[in-house]
Formats: structure tokens, C-alpha cells, sequence
């Protein structure tokens, strides 16, 4: 969850690295340095992740499908008008809700910064030739694994602190963040990184998701009323 794209955490040191011929620290961002650029392509878990036990990188091929049509029930659920929740509900319908698709680059990006073990801190750069990028992230852990949509629901349930009226302010974006990228209109491309790891005998998931093109820009509402 990010303002417009935007992150403002200290991240240092860059170094040259491509991908599918593209040299990412020629792409820039204002908050700083490519991920890619920075961390290099391998998504091996980094020595950040001392002392966990990882059980798996990156999502499978039925959790991507999962992750994407997760993200296309609950946009079209709001787009058709048939969201109750909200501070105050519903939600308007919206005519401008883009079905989200699988992007492999914007995947590969989130899997580098998740790899880094950087916990619940967004990167500072992750955009792509075509686009600006944001980002959610999410984290739970239990006795049991938790499964990949339980933690997309997380960003969901955000929906019951969102006026539409209002639509994103410094002063609630804190709040609704997460749910106003899942529902950005104009967002129509996905990918994402996850790692299972075993800690201190709990099974704990975590997700980043980027989206292209970004959402959540300060004073904007994230789709447009029907």
C-alpha cells in the first residue's frame, strides 16, 4: 500500500542489473533506486532471512490463478455496485474496472524485494518501462499455513473504513490503502512474491502484490461512479 506509486523508506547502494533486456537502473523513481537495480535478479532468500526455516519462493501456479481471480471477484463485486461495507456504505457501482491479468515482470520484481526478508517495508523503486507500479502487502501466520486468499481478504475488509466521498487523504490512507489499490479502475496488471517460512514454531506466509499501473494517489477517488 503506497501513495501514488510512491514509498519513503532509506534503501542504499545500486548496482547495474538487466532483465529481458531491461537495464532497471536506468528506470527511476523518486523515492530512489530500482529493486532489481539494487538487489540484483536472483530471488534466493537473502541473509536477511537468518534464522527461518523457508519452505517455499515465490507462488504456485494455482495460487497465481487464485491471487488473480481473487482480485477480479472482489473488483467486479464493487464495480457492479453489490459492496455493502463501507464508512459510510455501499459502495457506488463503477464503469471504469479493468480485469486484472498475471504479469511475469511485475512477479519477478515483487519475488526480488520479498526474497530481501525487508518485512511489512515497501521498496523504495519497482516501476517498469511501461508503467509506475504500487504494491500491498500482507503477512499472517498461524499453527496452520495460511492460504493466499485469506491474505488478499485482509486488503478486502478494508472497504468497511472507505468513504467514497472522501476518497484518499493523508489522514485515512493509513486505513483503506490496501483495498483502494485492489480497486483502482485503472490498474489492469498484476504479479507477485511471496515466501513460507517456519518461525518459532509458527508457519507464516507472505505476500507482496505490485500493480500496474498504479493506484492511490493523494485527492483521487479509485474508480469512477457509474
Amino acid at each position: 500500500m503506497e501513495i501514488g506509486g510512491l514509498v519513503y523508506l532509506v534503501i542504499v547502494v545500486a548496482i547495474i542489473h538487466s532483465s529481458q533486456g531491461v537495464d532497471y537502473c536506468k528506470i527511476r523513481c523518486p523515492s530512489g533506486i530500482h529493486t532489481v537495480c539494487q538487489y540484483g535478479e536472483s530471488t534466493k532468500p537473502s541473509k536477511n532471512c537468518a534464522g527461518k526455516v523457508i519452505k517455499s519462493v515465490g507462488p504456485t501456479e494455482e495460487e497465481k490463478k487464485l491471487i488473480v481471480s481473487e482480485h477480479n471477484r472482489f473488483r467486479q463485486k464493487v464495480a457492479q455496485g453489490l459492496e455493502t461495507r463501507g464508512n459510510p456504505g455501499p459502495q457506488p457501482a463503477a464503469s471504469d474496472m479493468n480485469d486484472l491479468v498475471w504479469n511475469d515482470e511485475l512477479a519477478h520484481i515483487a519475488q526480488v524485494w520479498a526474497s530481501q526478508c525487508q518485512f511489512l517495508v515497501h521498496d523504495k523503486c519497482r516501476n517498469t518501462a511501461k508503467y509506475p507500479v504500487g504494491q500491498n502487502i500482507a503477512y499472517a501466520g498461524g499453527s496452520k499455513l495460511p492460504d493466499v486468499v485469506s491474505l488478499i481478504k485482509l486488503w478486502e475488509n478494508e472497504v468497511k473504513d472507505f468513504n467514497y466521498n472522501t476518497g484518499i487523504t493523508k489522514q485515512n490512507f493509513a486505513k483503506i490503502g490496501h483495498y483502494t489499490q485492489m480497486v483502482w479502475g485503472k490498474t489492469k496488471e498484476i504479479g507477485c512474491g511471496s515466501l513460507k517460512y517456519m518461525e518459532n514454531k509458527m508457519q507464516n506466509h507472505y505476500l507482496i502484490c505490485n500493480y500496474g499501473p498504479a493506484g492511490n494517489y493523494l485527492g483521487q477517488l479509485p474508480n469512477t461512479k457509474k
